[in-house]
C-alpha cells in the first residue's frame, strides 16, 4: 500500500528535537503550558505549537485538574 507524500517541506531537527523535549518532561507527569515554558526556557507560544504537534500525533492529550488544563502523555490511564 502506497501513501500520500506529506505537503510542505520536512521538519527541522532543531524543532523535532524541542517537541521530544517537551515528551519527555510530560512522561515525567502532567504540566500546563506555563510550567513547561518555564522549564524548557521557551515562550509559551512555542510550547503552545509544540504541544499542537504532539497531540495530533496522538502521543498527548489534554486534562483540565482543578479549573487548570494540564498535558498528560497518552497512557491509557484517566486524566489526573
Amino acid at each position: 500500500m502506497q501513501t500520500a507524500p506529506r505537503r510542505g517541506r520536512p521538519r527541522p531537527a532543531e524543532i523535532i528535537e524541542r517537541d521530544e523535549r517537551i515528551y519527555t518532561l510530560l512522561t515525567g507527569g502532567p504540566r500546563s503550558r506555563g510550567q513547561l515554558a518555564q522549564e524548557t526556557g521557551l515562550t509559551t507560544d512555542l510550547v503552545h505549537l509544540a504541544l499542537g504537534r504532539l497531540r495530533r500525533a496522538g502521543r498527548i492529550r489534554q486534562c483540565l485538574n482543578g479549573g487548570v488544563i494540564v498535558w498528560s502523555v497518552v497512557d491509557g490511564a484517566s486524566c489526573p
